[in-house]
């Protein structure tokens, strides 16, 4: 996700304070929802940005990168379970006004709400369920009528088989009534410390589904993209990593004129 306007904003800004040990948190402020819910580990290696947040969330626009909206955050924890419950603002910043940062509360922006319970043993595994309902009247891409009742649900899980290799599974679905995409489906593997330590080699594969009443008005697409991402991440020194991906498209933008496409990404990174 590093495609955006060119901008400089505040991105989060937010308090949490705990309760009872820890065991309840709740968060007030500029959030993104990404960085909480449908989120997994292991799948963190990878640059497409479904393998962060699958599209069938992402295209209702919530409040994730590039732009953020104000919350209210609730997460209660257990010893290996955990529930997270939260309201965003229905519209993040001010669509008319990309630049800079912008709090606003209109009727019409109505709010995206989301749960997520899940089970979690660290350096095991994680399996969580999780929903969002968005109530913004926003111009539905089936029809072009203006909805302002959206939903979705997805599963997600993570397996690590030994102390380096890892497996997740993510599986998204949203109302095809209201939704360019009815389907996602993503899955890929990792394996650290491969030749020296905290390297980490992956592949991962991912599906985005159009729904059956999209694809009824729009007969000239495709039903479906799919994308195969092969990615290297590898520390030069304490400070500086660098990461080389290879990615494979099929049917870019469910476009019939559009061919297959082999693309080449490389990343630095630097920590301070």
């Amino acid at each position: 996700n590093i495609q955006t306007d060119n901008n400089l904003k505040l991105y989060e800004f937010w308090y949490e304070h705990s309760f009872v040990d820890g065991a309840v948190k709740l968060l007030a402020g500029l959030h993104d929802y990404n960085s909480t819910f449908y989120s997994l580990e292991s799948a963190g290696l990878f640059t497409t940005s479904s393998f962060g947040i699958g599209p069938d969330a992402a295209q209702v626009g919530p409040s994730i990168f590039s732009t953020t909206s104000t919350a209210i955050h609730l997460t209660l924890s257990g010893e290996h379970q955990y529930l997270l419950l939260a309201t965003y603002d229905g519209v993040a910043g001010d669509p008319d006004h990309p630049r800079g940062t912008h709090i606003k509360f209109k009727k019409t922006d109505g709010l995206f709400n989301a749960i997520e319970w899940g089970i979690q043993y660290e350096n095991s595994y994680k399996l969580a369920v999780g929903a969002w309902q968005h109530t913004a009247e926003v111009e539905n891409p089936v029809d072009g009528s203006i909805s302002d009742s959206n939903s979705g649900f997805y599963l997600i899980g993570e397996r690590y088989l030994t102390e380096n290799l890892a497996i997740f599974l993510q599986y998204g679905g949203a109302d095809s009534d209201k939704n360019q995409l009815e389907k996602y489906i993503g899955a890929g593997v990792t394996l650290s410390n491969a030749w020296v330590d905290e390297d980490v080699i992956g592949l991962a594969y991912a599906s985005a589904q159009n729904g059956s009443p999209f694809l009824q008005m729009n007969a000239d697409l495709l039903s479906r993209e799919n994308i195969l991402e092969l990615s290297y991440l590898r520390p030069v020194t304490s400070a500086v990593s660098v990461q080389a991906s290879l990615y494979t498209i099929d049917n870019p933008s469910m476009a019939p004129d559009i061919d297959s496409a082999l693309a080449l990404g490389l990343r630095a990174y630097i920590e301070f």
